[in-house]
């Protein structure tokens, strides 16, 4: 519900035209480049540490495997249903990258609270605190390697391009020299070395930067700080002088960022009824298949695969035997597209129209039914396996 109300709250903004195009724009670029890094860096680096990457390895290992099974699917699929190659990208960027922090946290603190919520204790001596503890732990770990692959390749699968370009740089890249190239070649041969090691160093870097972006940069500085102990107690030790002054002014900041998102996605709303009813075929069967992996075929993919697990790992995994992990990992996997996409393609000017559907069927229409599915069938599966 909150999403939904700071998503009105944006529509009622740009209805009455305190937000327009350009200034969507200028919100979008604020927010990744400052706000969004903020929440990274607060996020990333409060919960990591050598001591979490050791104990919970599957929780990466379940995250690449969801992502795995994801790129299969889309690859599979898309081609079938006539999912031409530029249209690829954006299905495969909106199935791959889900909500994997807002969404599964508060569905995770909430069932910690309920009647529920006892079936998932460990032990006599658990209680709801510990339960929910855990559950947001879980889903924060998990949720920074979602952050990691989303803010790179991710962003790289949403960046503006036309359908032409990815063709003709298919068709121009020669698999043997030619005629033509072979020049280069002999000329790059009989180069200095060192001026060939620039020209190699300079491409290098470029290639990375193509990839990199200022949230990317804000989760590799927090994943440093979180794996080097003295940086770490010095910026999140609360009697030291950087944690009352500098971390918390991160966090503060880092706190705007979602509320921004959904307040430039609201914005945007104002023009769906127009668009829906003269929406592209193209477009409108893109939604579509988007809709059908991530909301339908993932969830029939990420359920078996855990409950598998904690059913042949409890003799060798401790965190199999743990209720509030399976529920985690069910939950982490199968949630909706993540809002921050939204945030990439109003920077890019890329895929919007399709991303205003897609987020607007996948939480206006889908969520309700998805998330209440997916805790169900996650409790089941708990009580079958006690």
């Amino acid at each position: 519900m909150q999403v939904m109300v700071i998503v009105f709250v944006g529509a009622m903004l740009a209805r009455y035209d305190y937000i327009n195009d350009e200034q969507q724009k200028w919100l979008s670029k604020l927010n990744m480049v400052f706000f969004t890094p903020c929440l990274l860096f607060a996020n990333i680096a409060s919960v990591v540490s050598f001591e979490r990457l050791i104990n919970l390895w599957p929780i990466p290992a379940f995250y690449f495997i969801f992502i795995l099974i994801c790129w299969i699917i889309c690859r599979i699929v898309s081609p079938i249903l006539n999912i031409d190659e530029y249209q690829r990208r954006f299905v495969l960027a909106c199935s791959m990258f889900n909500n994997a922090n807002s969404l599964p946290v508060a569905i995770m603190a909430g069932l910690a609270v309920s009647e529920a919520g006892k079936s998932l204790y460990r032990g006599s001596n658990d209680s709801q605190a510990m339960v929910a503890a855990r559950g947001v732990s879980y889903i924060l770990f998990f949720g920074l390697f979602s952050n990691f692959v989303r803010w790179s390749y991710g962003f790289s699968l949403l960046q503006k391009r036309s359908k032409f370009e990815e063709q003709a740089a298919i068709d121009s890249t020669p698999i043997l020299p030619t005629e033509n190239n072979a020049s280069i070649y002999g000329s790059i041969q009989t180069a200095p070395s060192e001026k060939n090691n620039h020209r190699l160093l300079r491409a290098l870097v470029k290639g990375i930067h193509s990839y990199m972006s200022p949230p990317l940069y804000a989760a590799i500085l927090a994943l440093l700080v979180g794996l080097c102990r003295p940086i770490k107690d010095l910026m999140y030790d609360k009697d030291a002088f950087l944690y009352a002054s500098f971390t918390r002014a991160i966090e503060s900041c880092g706190k705007a960022s979602v509320p921004i998102v959904l307040v430039c996605l609201g914005a945007q709303l104002r023009t769906i009824r127009e668009v829906q009813g003269n929406i592209p075929d193209e477009i409108r069967q893109t939604v579509k298949v988007t809709i059908l992996i991530r909301v339908l075929l993932m969830p029939l993919c990420v359920i078996p695969v855990v409950f598998l697990f904690a059913k042949f790992g409890r003799e060798s995994f401790d965190l199999a035997k743990d209720p509030v992990f399976i529920v985690s990992m069910m939950v982490a996997g199968c949630m909706p597209t993540s809002i921050n996409l939204a945030q990439i393609t109003q920077v890019n000017r890329a895929f919007q129209d399709e991303m205003l559907h897609v987020l607007f069927w996948s939480y206006g229409v889908a969520c309700i039914p998805l998330c209440t599915f997916v805790v169900f069938a996650a409790l089941y599966i708990v009580e079958y396996l006690a």
